[in-house]
């Protein structure tokens, strides 16, 4: 009799693939006898489904109609991905198989049917019955295409997804990939899985990871670095794919030797305590009777455990919970060791978990129940809750460590590498959320770079960071410097005329997020200080002075309500011999400086606001550099205008263009322009600095 119906297989796929038979056409009545086989056929498979359920992915559609029989009336409308158990399988007229379900869905209980095609199961034994049986004709129709199957679903998915999936797919050609069509917003997933303590990295990861510490060991991720474990097209690797796999049983390469040699050389390489079995075996029985991967319990164990388990979550000899043992750590939360232990503990102690033995069982049960049978099939599911079937989203998470999928999903690999069945049928369910950025989220890496998009006619390289000048590149019109650090607050460029006097000033204000920089551009504080030229004494001591201008509604702002919610603390003057700025920065502290308050506390405690005039609506203050020696008058001296605003308790310093002058060229440059007539005083002064620092030069040579 298979024999009969493996032939009726094999006309009807020769007739489909030949053109003669029409997909849906009616083609055969069955005799009576091979009826009686059909029954034959389905009592056996209720024989396999008493043993442990079968499970399903709806797939190669994007929306699916279970049906109340095949080709009835509409149960629902179900998204690809959706996770269904198999309960029957029954023919049309036609011989086309229908699967009849169950199936949850906003936590409520249907039951429909599905057509075969549009099933992707890995169950072999299921697979096994329907080879022997002759019962999914429908498979043999497969095409190829550049070594990809029409089954695969490849082309199911964004074209983001398309291309790692093709790899995978031409790599192992009995591979499906299930596109989960999760329904949501990938902004409003980020915006969920980041809240409270949902989502942790290990504290030993970088800070720039991290969004502060949960406790000793873990610290809260940051944004970027969720993204990157959050978006599946991240993982769709070789190494990665697996945290994607349907986690049922399949004997013929879930078996203990496998398990085994993944355990060597860790606390559970040997047999449970106090037991005459391994943890393998003990692993193998589990996942048989709970129809779930023994590969991922021990996986996961390994995971919650580590290497050399010295947890008192398995000591059974925690203070107050001897005899209990938790090794999935079921439970077990909190921000401090102790909460951690006392919380799983607990949970062992309430469910009767007094041996590792009923821990394993106990915790595999929790497992089998809890998440893959409501929907949290994968590794991805079980920590991002994005499977609305049942529990609602977001929080129903074994674990919250975001880390772990991608780790277990590796560990698996590497098992099923070491024992030959990388070939077999996997099935993948891969979530696809709305409103995805164009390409996959990057890991995030620490950079110290500052990107700036200066106004027009500021095309000076040189940008200043907090004070400190730093050479940009330019990238596609905006300049780019790299910071020694994170704790740059401010960034600064200056704009030149032809002759290089400064005629502009432009500031960002900087925030470092631990990952990279930020910089908002502050229009208010444009031009916030002017140089405005030197003067120099012309009676009494040498001197010399530098003017330096500031907006006058600019610094009735900054005095009143602010601006950006800084306000004015401190603005004056730096001065420092010009030689040494290549070894010295020349910042308000900084060594070899000397500074001048015009307005705030100055060197005596004494509160000072000195304005030396106004000229178009510009305050102007002055530092004066008096009574250097003749040896010095042809010393360049740097000056520089400097302002200190606050916000918060928090100051930050605005720097001004520095320009330096000598005494020796400012007395030559005002007497070729005749601003003093000749004879006069004043000239007669500016003459005698110029004989005098020409006499010394000239004395200094004949020596």
């Amino acid at each position: 009799m298979k024999k009969t119906i493996r032939s009726l297989c094999m006309a009807l796929v020769l007739g489909l693939a030949l053109g003669n038979i029409q997909p849906g056409s009616r083609v055969y009545a069955f005799t009576e006898e091979e009826e009686t086989y059909i029954q034959e056929a389905r009592e056996a498979l209720q024989t396999l489904l008493q043993e442990r359920p079968v499970m399903a992915l709806v797939y190669l559609t994007d929306r699916y109609v279970v049906r109340s029989a095949p080709n009835g009336a509409e149960v629902i409308t179900v998204p690809s991905g959706q996770q269904v158990v198999i309960q029957d399988v029954v023919f049309t007229e036609e011989y086309e198989p229908w699967v009849q379900v169950q199936l949850y869905s906003q936590d409520m209980e249907y039951t429909g049917y599905v057509e075969r095609h549009f099933l992707a199961c890995s169950d072999e034994r299921f697979l096994e019955w329907e080879m022997l049986y002759g019962m999914n004709p429908g498979r043999m129709l497969m095409t190829v295409g550049d070594g990809v199957s029409d089954y695969s679903g490849v082309d199911q998915f964004p074209e983001s997804y398309r291309a790692a999936l093709t790899a995978l797919a031409q790599a192992h050609p009995n591979w499906i990939f299930a596109k989960f069509d999760t329904g949501l917003d990938w902004n409003t997933v980020v915006a969920n899985e980041i809240v409270g303590e949902r989502s942790l990295i290990p504290a030993s990861y970088p800070e720039y990871m991290q969004n502060g510490l949960y406790s000793k060991s873990w610290a809260y991720a940051s944004e970027d670095v969720l993204k990157y474990y959050l978006d599946p097209r991240n993982w769709l690797t070789e190494s990665g794919i697996f945290q994607f796999e349907q986690l049922t049983y399949n004997a013929s390469y879930h078996k203990e030797e496998g398990v085994q040699n993944f355990l060597n050389g860790s606390f559970m390489q040997g047999n449970l305590p106090d037991e005459e079995i391994t943890f393998s075996r003990m692993f193998q029985e589990a996942g048989n009777a709970l129809n779930v991967s023994p590969i991922h319990l021990a996986c996961r164990v390994y995971q919650e455990q580590g290497k050399n388990g010295t947890s008192p979550l398995i000591s059974g000899t925690y203070p107050g919970y001897e005899g209990y043992y938790n090794y999935f750590n079921v439970g077990a939360s909190g921000s401090t060791n102790e909460q951690v232990y006392v919380s799983g503990l607990q949970t062992a102690k309430d469910r009767g978990w007094n041996s590792a033995r009923a821990s394993i069982l106990g915790g595999a049960d929790v497992i089998s129940r809890n998440y893959i049978a409501q929907g949290q099939d994968t590794l991805y599911l079980q920590k991002f809750d994005v499977d609305s079937s049942s529990n609602g989203l977001y929080w129903h998470q074994y674990m919250q460590n975001i880390c772990a999928p991608s780790s277990e999903g590796s560990n698996i690999r590497k098992l099923y590498a070491e024992a030959g069945a990388l070939d077999n049928p996997f099935v993948f369910r891969i979530p696809v959320y709305n409103n995805m950025p164009g390409t996959p989220c990057e890991k995030p890496v620490q950079s110290f770079d500052i990107v700036l998009t200066p106004p027009a006619g500021y095309t000076d390289p040189h940008v200043y960071l907090d004070g400190v000048s730093y050479e940009a590149s330019v990238k596609n019109g905006s300049y780019v410097i790299t910071a020694p650090d994170g704790s740059a607050r401010t960034a600064i460029m200056y704009q030149y005329s032809d002759s290089g006097v400064p005629t502009g000033m432009n500031v960002w204000l900087l925030n470092y997020d631990k990952t990279c920089y930020k910089a908002t551009e502050i229009p208010e504080l444009r031009d916030l200080l002017t140089y405005h030229g030197f003067s120099i004494r012309i009676t009494g001591r040498s001197g010399i002075r530098c003017k330096t201008g500031i907006a006058v509604e600019t610094r009735q702002k900054l005095l009143g309500n602010g601006i950006q919610g800084y306000t004015l603390k401190e603005y004056g003057t730096l001065i420092m011999n010009n030689a040494n700025r290549g070894a010295y920065p020349m910042v308000l502290g900084g060594q070899k400086v000397s500074k001048g308050v015009s307005y705030g506390t100055d060197n005596n405690g004494q509160h000072v606001d000195t304005i030396y005039e106004k000229v178009d609506n510009r305050y102007r203050y002055t530092a004066v550099l008096v009574g250097l020696p003749v040896d010095q008058y042809k010393t360049d001296f740097a000056f520089r205008g400097y302002m200190t605003l606050t916000k918060d308790g928090q100051d930050i310093t605005l720097y001004g263009p520095i320009v330096a002058r000598n005494i020796y060229h400012l007395s030559q440059q005002s007497l070729n322009m005749g601003l003093y007539t000749e004879g006069s005083e004043a000239a007669n002064f500016l003459q005698q600095l110029v004989d005098d620092a020409d006499a010394l030069g000239q004395t200094a040579d004949s020596n």
